[in-house]
């Protein structure tokens, strides 16, 4: 693995944000800021990473909670999918409003599509569309490394009860579109620990 992974679990729900940070290089980016902007802040100010890009693998608010302050202080863009992109504007598709505390945050920089790269230093993430637990979630494959968001969980996948979610698509995600990431591959999902995409293959019951 040609980057280090530092792992901050943040927010109401335990939302796990992965800083990572090019071996050879001080570039890295920042992955899903779901809160807690200021311990972010101060692990990149620490370890003297220039953060190239924010990328979020789905638009959910306890995925997106940092992320201004993180844009504002850092002065770097944010990536999303497109099919993700309106929730980051509207507090009830990305489920704020039904926490109390409606969320709205500026329209990302960067639209992402199935096959786009994010690049920091030598290293390189490729976007796998994923949709399933929302239209515009993604995984990003690298590195051997699959940063799942919400779609794979270790023994498990992402939620389909919320609105533009689909458990066909997530069964088809899961099952069929990431079927080209090896076994060997470590897998860092969104909440929860981390596990091995062969462990998932053998023994998550939806794969």
């Amino acid at each position: 693995m040609d980057f280090t992974i530092k792992t901050i679990v943040a927010g109401l729900v335990g939302t796990n944000c992965y800083i990572l940070k090019d071996n050879y290089s001080d570039e890295g980016i920042i992955i899903d800021p779901g809160d807690n902007a200021a311990g972010i802040l101060a692990y990149i100010r620490a370890e003297k990473i220039d953060v190239k890009v924010i990328a979020l693998t789905h638009g959910h608010f306890d995925h997106i909670g940092a992320v201004e302050e993180l844009r504002k202080s850092l002065n770097v863009p944010v990536a999303v999918h497109a099919d993700d992109a309106d929730m980051l504007l509207d507090g009830k598709q990305n489920l704020s409003a039904f926490m109390g505390s409606p969320m709205v945050i500026k329209p990302a920089d960067i639209i992402l599509n199935d096959g786009d790269c994010i690049s920091f230093g030598g290293c390189s993430l490729r976007v796998i569309s994923t949709p399933g637990h929302t239209k515009g979630g993604i995984c990003l494959y690298g590195g051997g490394a699959l940063f799942s968001g919400d779609t794979l969980f270790a023994g498990s996948v992402g939620r389909t009860d919320f609105p533009g979610s689909s458990t066909k698509d997530i069964l088809d995600s899961v099952q069929n579109r990431l079927s080209k990431v090896s076994d060997s591959t470590k897998v860092f999902p969104g909440h929860g620990p981390t596990s091995q995409m062969g462990i998932e293959r053998e023994s998550n019951p939806y794969m």
